[in-house]
């Protein structure tokens, strides 16, 4: 969209920055307040309980937010020994997700509301600023789980499972780079072949259509 329509990516980017302020330091400080309540305070230390973004933006992670509409924060620093459980680790990672998903529900209820108001239109700035907020929230919910490595999926199972099947989870640390690679360029080209405008609409939809009773998506998305 940069080269076939730097317009539209320049207002798409513009309703981003507050989603990504919005929807990944939630995300990030939810990871970091739940180790923290388990008993490690290495977050803490770290300061990744502020809300403040430069605690929890990664470059990388931010700069791809404007070109594919998800991205990742900062690596989060844990020491599973200091909390209680063997569970509490997944539990942590779980936390993200979770919290993206409550704040795209928290932000169905306004859309919901302008919608059926009908005092304002679909092309509306405030409309659209929500409806991009509620995007990728729900976009940074879902696709988080799916196991992957780097992604709060993989994390979980190797909370979980890692020590029962070390073999396993060694190989795929040592291929991670290839795989996120081969991830990268299967979101990249997936459009082609899905006749749809990204991958990431096939997790999105069936959200939309739950939260918001349709599949809207925003303007230039």
């Amino acid at each position: 969209m940069l080269l076939s329509d730097p317009g539209r990516f320049i207002i798409n980017a513009l309703y981003l920055v507050p989603a990504l302020m919005l929807g990944l330091v939630a995300h990030e400080v939810a990871h970091a307040a739940v180790a923290v309540a388990r008993g490690d305070q290495t977050p803490r230390l770290d300061g990744r309980l502020s809300l403040d973004p430069r605690h929890h933006l990664d470059p990388l992670g931010t700069l791809v937010v404007f070109f594919i509409y998800f991205g990742w924060g900062r690596p989060l620093r844990l020491n599973p020994y200091r909390m209680r459980t063997s569970l509490d680790p997944a539990l942590v990672w779980l936390a993200g997700p979770l919290a993206s998903l409550l704040v795209a529900i928290a932000l169905s209820i306004p859309l919901k509301l302008l919608l059926a108001s009908g005092y304002v239109g679909f092309d509306s700035p405030l409309l659209q600023l929500l409806l991009v907020a509620f995007y990728f929230t729900v976009v940074l919910a879902v696709v988080n789980i799916i196991p992957i490595p780097g992604l709060d999926g993989y994390n979980i199972l190797g909370a979980l499972f890692r020590r029962r099947y070390s073999r396993f989870f060694f190989r795929v640390d040592a291929s991670r780079q290839t795989i996120l690679v081969v991830v990268v360029l299967v979101v990249l080209f997936a459009p082609f072949v899905l006749r749809s405008s990204s991958l990431f609409d096939l997790f999105y939809d069936p959200v939309s259509r739950v939260l918001l009773g349709s599949s809207l998506r925003p303007i230039g998305f």
